[in-house]
């Protein structure tokens, strides 16, 4: 496709619209009546200066028809798990729900829009946006929110839908060595925070971010791939990062917020103008309470870091050095936490069996700390260290290294925070938070999720970590809407499974009911009183509403409400989507 901008065709997929909103219970789709006529779409792109656009899959140059482009998919399909390249199509998903349209289709004739909206505003002024969500509303049409793609939820999908598409919704970026406060007639308050800023529009992502940031010698927390968005789901969901043990979530970190509300207001949100609406946006969800179009996050003065390279894998496939590797692997979650309260931090992910061509039986991981040197890590990690290497040589091989860096951006770049790929709809994922209790307190309740985790050989399980508790994390604050689990845990965990592109619908099931119940109900098991980071979650969870919001849930609730009393915005999983229900035909209705 030579551009992501297709003009507006009145012809051949849309269908004649009589009236406004029609049936009030469900959200108007396009086969419907009440769906707007092929001249009202062009009234809204006359509105909107040629700026509505009739999506088509990304991947349609690949397939017969009227948009087949031998040139353009050849571009497609090299470019096929290239984020930054998906993020600038109003339909590309780097973490897509379901894939209707692939480049490696099955049927070769068909290329179908599936669940992905049938128009996005391309929105590049908050004007646009406005005009989006009035005519949303005005037409009872199911409205999503989009920027960048990062999504594992389907949360900016929607079948029969209008997008309101962010990712050009760039004003600028600019770098504010005191933080300057909006304030409305009247305020004169001190400034609730009085270090550094960055003010950002909605369009651009933490790549853009982190050079302003590198520039200005400062730290922001910001997504592990930089073609991220910064101010939609990332941070409104809480957003952990490698800078979060030091720092706080990324949620933490907005200091306020423009929104456009669905009844078309655009108003300001911080700790003192509607703070309800604040305490909702930091962390409560995206595409949820209104639609943020710039805002200020906090910035954080640079330092050096020095960071731990791990690496440990089992010397044979043998039963007995297999038992040595799970061994290991729970030492090493046990002291997890006591390394974070000395100030590590990081990412890690094991297998026990190989997965495919790709993933070999290991356990690899990245942590460092702020302002430590190599000296101190590896005085922290030796009593784990000595334990461990009672097994090294024997059952397993262990490698540790160590590297300082001058500052923040060096270490993030340098070990692979610049790169990042997109998935495959052929996977599944299940997560859970863990508390130091959880960890420290009960090896055998421990060693009991970790031997459920694991999986079997023939199911390639893969368990990823993040260890990001403890310091500011664990600090309570009123104006945030993230399920407090967070502020007592120290580890991210999450389980996931693949299948081949031929799979049986049936296996396909199989896996993520094992995925939800099998190896889920192990980790709720063995974290009955915490949750799930709601970026990095099971979109099937049925218990998503204690699991993502937690104690939140009802001031969440109440903010929902009051901002969108109509429900103009739906997502799955989001607080308020327990009130509706996709029929088999995929219309959104009012759950009974």
């Amino acid at each position: 496709m030579s551009s992501p901008f297709i003009a507006l065709m009145a012809t051949g997929i849309l269908y004649a619209g009589i009236g406004h909103a029609g049936n009030a219970t469900c959200k108007c789709m396009p086969n419907d009546a009440c769906w707007p006529s092929p001249a009202i779409w062009s009234t809204l792109n006359d509105t909107l200066s040629g700026k509505l656009i009739q999506n088509i899959p990304v991947a349609a140059p690949c397939y017969p028809g009227p948009y087949s482009n031998p040139t353009e998919c050849a571009i497609v399909q090299e470019n096929w798990m290239n984020t930054s390249f998906l993020s600038e199509y109003s339909i590309g998903y780097s973490y897509p729900f379901t894939q209707s349209c692939d480049i490696a289709p099955g049927n070769t004739t068909n290329c179908e829009l599936g669940d992905s909206p049938v128009y996005a505003v391309n929105a590049s002024t908050p004007e646009d946006a406005v005009a989006g969500v009035n005519f949303a509303r005005e037409w009872n049409l199911r409205l999503v929110v989009k920027t960048t793609g990062h999504d594992m939820l389907g949360r900016s999908t929607g079948y029969g839908s209008l997008e309101i598409w962010l990712r050009y919704l760039r004003q600028g970026i600019s770098f504010e060595e005191v933080y300057s406060e909006t304030l409305l007639y009247g305020q004169n308050e001190p400034a609730a925070w009085n270090g550094s800023a960055i003010e950002v529009g909605a369009g651009y992502d933490w790549g853009d971010v982190n050079a302003v940031a590198a520039a200005n010698g400062v730290i922001v927390v910001g997504g592990g791939c930089p073609s991220v968005g910064v101010l939609g789901g990332f941070t409104q969901g809480g957003g952990h990062s490698r800078a979060t043990h030091d720092f706080g979530l990324a949620a933490d970190q907005l200091l306020e917020a423009q929104v456009v509300l669905t009844n078309g207001e655009q108003v300001l949100a911080n700790r003192r103008s509607n703070v309800d609406l604040f305490r909702a946006l930091r962390g409560g969800g995206g595409g949820t309470y209104g639609i943020v179009t710039t805002a200020k996050i906090k910035a954080y003065p640079d330092a050096a870091y020095t960071a731990q390279s791990f690496y440990m894998a089992p010397l044979s496939t043998s039963h007995d050095d297999l038992v040595v590797f799970m061994e290991v692997i729970a030492i090493l979650y046990e002291a997890f936490p006591a390394l974070a309260d000395d100030g590590l931090s990081g990412y890690g992910a094991w297998s026990a069996y190989n997965v495919g061509e790709s993933i070999n039986a290991s356990m690899t991981y990245i942590f460092a700390a702020r302002e430590k040197t190599v000296a101190e890590i590896e005085a922290m990690f030796a009593p784990i260290l000595e334990k461990l290497l009672l097994y090294n040589g024997t059952n397993i091989e262990l490698v540790v290294s160590y590297m300082a860096y001058d500052g923040y951006w060096d270490y993030y770049y340098g070990l692979g925070g610049g790169t990042c790929s997109a998935a495959t709809t052929n996977s599944a994922l299940v997560s859970r938070l863990f508390t130091k209790v959880n960890l420290s307190n009960d090896g055998e309740k421990l060693r009991k999720m970790l031997n459920n985790t694991v999986g079997t050989p023939s199911e390639g399980v893969v368990n990823g970590f993040a260890l990001l508790g403890g310091g500011p994390v664990s600090v309570s604050d009123t104006f945030s809407g993230v399920n407090p689990a967070w502020r007592k845990s120290y580890m991210h965990n999450y389980c996931t499974r693949g299948w081949s592109d031929d799979a049986e619908y049936e296996t396909v099931m199989s896996i993520h009911h094992d995925l939800t119940y099998s190896k889920g109900g192990a980790l709720r098991e063995f974290a009955p009183d915490t949750g799930a980071y709601m970026n990095e979650a099971d979109w099937q969870d049925p218990w998503y509403l204690q699991d993502f919001y937690g104690e939140n849930l009802p001031v969440l609730t109440a903010a929902k409400i009051k901002f969108d009393p109509d429900e103009v915005l739906y997502c799955p999983t989001c607080v308020g989507s327990e009130r509706w229900t996709s029929k088999v035909t995929g219309a959104l209705c009012r759950a009974p």
